[in-house]
């Protein structure tokens, strides 16, 4: 016979087991992974920054090292030339002053010119911060124009101008125009120095349509080149830009861009694994904001080398707009153009109108992806069943995803759900798939892509995220 204690202790344990069967993918992200919650990605960054200021010389023609103790300030366009390296110290924060407040109303920019080096190698709790000096609730998208990297890698066009840079902003600096801004050659070993736990905020600059300044551009870059842990925020333009080159990169945000997050163009041939994206309709969109917009030319170049297509090589990439209409307007998820070819396993694109629009002549590799659409998951429809993709089309992006929290912006959590009173998403339960992933292109696969047991940029929730304690989702809250 049952005590009066007995049948209290059950009621509680059945009121608690009702309690949990009710919880939502929100719950999750509030339960799990709680041991290793963000201490800086997801709360601001309130590092004080020096007393001490100065700006950075316009031309630097020698080997020049900022240091961590001064803050740094971008005074118009910057320039890295004649073979120089700029080595900035980790844990340094460097400011792009305004047009305004720039003679001849230039924006301010770092460009390293082809044969040059950028050295920016911050550290996981000292991450080199690129933004505003604008203050804190005051920053705004394209305050200053971001940084530009040049080098001697192939591209499909021959030697180009960099797009984004106007005569007078080189020859007001004595510097002959337009070789100051050229990219390309064929040497796509080239090396453009190494940036590391890097942060670019507040960035771009558009001059007319097509012809903007982004986060971080890179022209021809050259796999010798390390690009890691680099995060782009609430930027004018695009987060990412390659025209040609084939250089590497792994572990990359782009949070809160206008446009593009990754763009490629000009015969770009390179590996990136871990990258994240997310839109926020808070600062507004381009006319065509895309997750992923890949080009084998950008009109009217033209052509000189038919036989160099833009082709990167993409896995462990979660792409995503928003998470309930209305989507990003006339953006796509992966937008691959005719003549640009791809290879893109095992990710997660989601929360646009298309998921994906695949125009290639051919079917390249599109595999082990999971796409979601609010009107359509992935055209054209008639991809071969090898392919394996996971598709769904629905009015709420997350509620198929099952990440944790991917689309609170103050503090995203982009790990998957795995929670037994909720599920798990399918991005632990598709598995990832590298057999036969052939890369052909000059650098080679990154140094080896890392085998995971999931799909998209992060692993579960009960595991760490590579987005802690570097990057930073509340740019205009941080104090510096």
């Amino acid at each position: 016979m049952l005590n009066s204690k007995n049948v209290l202790w059950i009621l509680l344990v059945a009121a608690a087991t009702a309690t949990s069967c009710k919880k939502n993918v929100t719950d999750a992200a509030a339960d799990g992974g709680k041991f290793n919650r963000s201490v800086r990605a997801t709360t601001p960054d309130n590092r004080p920054v020096p007393t001490v200021s100065k700006n950075i010389p316009n031309v630097i023609s020698s080997d020049l090292t900022l240091d961590k103790d001064t803050l740094w300030y971008l005074n118009g366009p910057t320039y890295v030339t004649n073979g120089a390296k700029l080595t900035i110290e980790a844990g340094s924060f460097i400011k792009g002053k305004r047009k305004v407040n720039v003679t001849n109303n230039y924006p301010s920019f770092l460009m390293v010119t082809r044969g040059s080096q950028l050295i920016a190698n911050g550290t996981d709790d000292a991450p080199i911060v690129f933004t505003s000096e604008q203050p804190a609730g005051s920053r705004n998208k394209g305050d200053w124009g971001g940084i530009v990297l040049l080098g001697n890698g192939h591209t499909n066009s021959g030697v180009m101008e960099i797009e984004g840079i106007q005569q007078g902003y080189v020859t007001s600096f004595n510097l002959p125009f337009p070789s100051t801004i050229e990219y390309g050659d064929n040497t796509d070993e080239d090396n453009s120095g190494s940036l590391k736990y890097v942060r670019i905020e507040f960035a771009g600059d558009v001059i007319t349509e097509g012809n903007e300044l982004n986060g971080l551009t890179l022209g021809a870059v050259g796999y010798l080149t390390t690009l890691e842990h680099i995060q782009v925020s609430n930027g004018a333009d695009d987060g990412f830009e390659f025209f040609g080159g084939a250089v590497n990169a792994k572990y990359l945000v782009s949070f809160g861009n206008d446009d593009d997050d990754l763009d490629f163009d000009q015969g770009y041939q390179g590996s990136i694994q871990f990258a994240v994206a997310v839109k926020n309709p808070a600062l507004g969109f381009s006319s065509s904001p895309n997750g992923i917009e890949s080009n084998n030319i950008t009109s009217p170049v033209v052509v000189t080398d038919p036989s160099r297509k833009t082709r990167p090589i993409l896995s462990n990439l979660t792409i995503l707009g928003t998470n309930t209409t209305p989507a990003p307007p006339s953006g796509v998820g992966t937008l691959f153009r005719v003549n640009s070819d791809y290879v893109l396993r095992n990710s997660i694109i989601g929360g646009f109108n298309t998921g994906s629009t695949l125009l290639t002549a051919s079917v390249d590799e599109y595999y082990n992806n999971i796409v979601h659409g609010f009107t359509t998951s992935y055209a054209p429809t008639s991809f071969p069943p090898a392919m394996n993709v996971t598709a769904f089309v629905s009015s709420n992006t997350n509620n198929d995803l099952l990440l944790v929290d991917p689309f609170t912006l103050s503090a995203p959590d982009f790990r998957y759900v795995d929670d037994p009173f909720v599920g798990t998403s399918p991005a632990g339960t598709v598995g990832t798939n590298f057999t036969s992933l052939t890369v052909t292109h000059p650098g080679g696969a990154l140094s080896a892509f890392t085998s995971t047991a999931y799909v998209g940029a992060f692993p579960s929730q009960n595991d760490a995220r590579w987005d802690d304690t570097w990057a930073s989702y509340s740019p205009n809250a941080n104090t510096y």
